[in-house]
């Protein structure tokens, strides 16, 4: 099993600490199980059409993820040294930004700030 994280920054001025950890199970381009673990260290506020956001988040994650990981061979995904191939991490958290902005009254960078994205392959 190979096991991989990387941390994205974004600076930005107030932060207030909140994480939410969105996992989605999915199948890579070759047929390998993968297991994606994104952590955001600040969550925003709720649309009132979402009240219960980080569940609605949950739920609609896999739908926006699921295609990113289906594009990647499992062997690409790492890059040098085991780690995450850097383009696989910005495409893994664009979805995880149009998840964002499904349930959020607004989606900023700044929700973005020290997210974890750890994939599991099996």
């Amino acid at each position: 099993m190979k096991l991989a994280f990387a941390t994205f920054w974004v600076f930005c001025l107030k932060f207030q600490p909140m994480a939410v950890e969105l996992v989605v199970n999915s199948e890579t381009k070759d047929g390998k199980k993968a297991k994606i673990t994104v952590t955001l260290k600040k969550f925003c506020q709720c649309k009132s059409s979402h009240s219960q956001c980080q569940e609605d988040a949950q739920k609609i994650a896999p739908e926006k993820v699921l295609p990113v990981v289906a594009r990647w061979e499992s062997e690409k995904i790492f890059w040098m040294d085991g780690k995450l191939h850097p383009n696989f991490i910005l495409e893994v958290l664009e979805a995880i930004t149009e998840v964002l902005e499904t349930v959020c009254v607004t989606a900023k960078s700044e929700h973005l700030q020290g997210a974890d994205v750890k994939v599991e392959i099996s």
